[in-house]
């Protein structure tokens, strides 16, 4: 049985009204981000994002670069002193498995642990490597193209899907494991705007459309929402208050397989 497209009629009209209310909103709020420019530390950075807030990765990661200012020091290094790095991130010890089989599988692809021939690749041919390294789903592979390689990617979190639910871009059916609603989403914006529109979904769902009790009196998308999966509450609007630095990976770590 076919199954329903993910995106609703209307749905790149809806897109381009979100993505400009959300740009006169947040402005785009990039700053202090902490993404890698190196593709193989970003791919690890998100594999620690798992399941954790953005000050225990950020910890996570400086202790793990101290202890093993490079990967081949890293592989070399025992499995229970790396465990005991990233302990205080949670999931330690599937984390480290889930990192050195990463460091195996980028060796035994690229000759050495370095993921720069991506830079040679196209993105639907970088993607298809990425998405085949233990640990990185689409969304990862995504953020690695975006945030690592400077490629018009869209990343879609669990805030975006969330966002995208409410606001009836996405049809009821819409899956969030499926492949299809992430192409699809990412080919309906414009590629100049794919990273705008990202880091602002990401800014909106930890601020505003939260996944339980949204604030909804405070969305600049209030007007326009018809809040699809939610019960109507009060639509008096309220100053918000100032954007912070988002966390990139905060719904999108949470998309590593470990």
């Amino acid at each position: 049985m076919k199954s329903a497209p993910p995106l609703r009629l209307g749905a790149v009209k809806r897109l381009a009204l979100i993505d400009a209310v959300l740009d006169s909103a947040y402005g785009t709020p990039e700053a202090d981000l902490d993404n890698k420019s190196d593709p193989l530390d970003e791919a690890i950075y998100i594999i620690l994002s798992f399941q954790t807030d953005l000050a225990r990765f950020r910890s996570t990661w400086s202790r793990l670069r101290a202890a093993y200012p490079s990967w081949d020091a890293l592989e070399r290094a025992a499995v229970r002193d790396v465990t005991r790095i990233l302990r205080d991130g949670g999931l330690h010890r599937q984390k480290t498995r889930t990192i050195r089989r990463l460091l195996a599988e980028v060796r035994k692809v690229a000759g050495e642990l370095s993921l720069d021939r991506l830079r040679l690749m196209n993105n639907e041919d970088a993607e298809a490597l990425l998405v085949r390294l233990p640990g990185l789903s689409w969304k990862s592979a995504r953020c690695v193209l975006l945030y690592s390689l400077g490629r018009d990617a869209l990343p879609v979190d669990s805030n975006t899907f969330r966002i995208l639910k409410r606001t009836g871009v996405l049809s009821r059916p819409a899956v969030y494991r499926r492949r299809s609603l992430h192409d699809a989403i990412q080919a309906a914006v414009p590629a100049h705007r794919r990273r705008a529109l990202h880091v602002n979904l990401v800014v909106h769902g930890q601020r505003i459309c939260l996944p339980r009790s949204p604030r909804c009196t405070l969305c600049p998308l209030l007007v326009e929402c018809p809040k699809v999966g939610l019960p109507s509450g009060a639509r008096k609007r309220k100053q918000a208050p100032p954007v912070k630095a988002p966390n990139a990976h905060a719904g999108g770590g949470g998309d590593a397989r470990l």
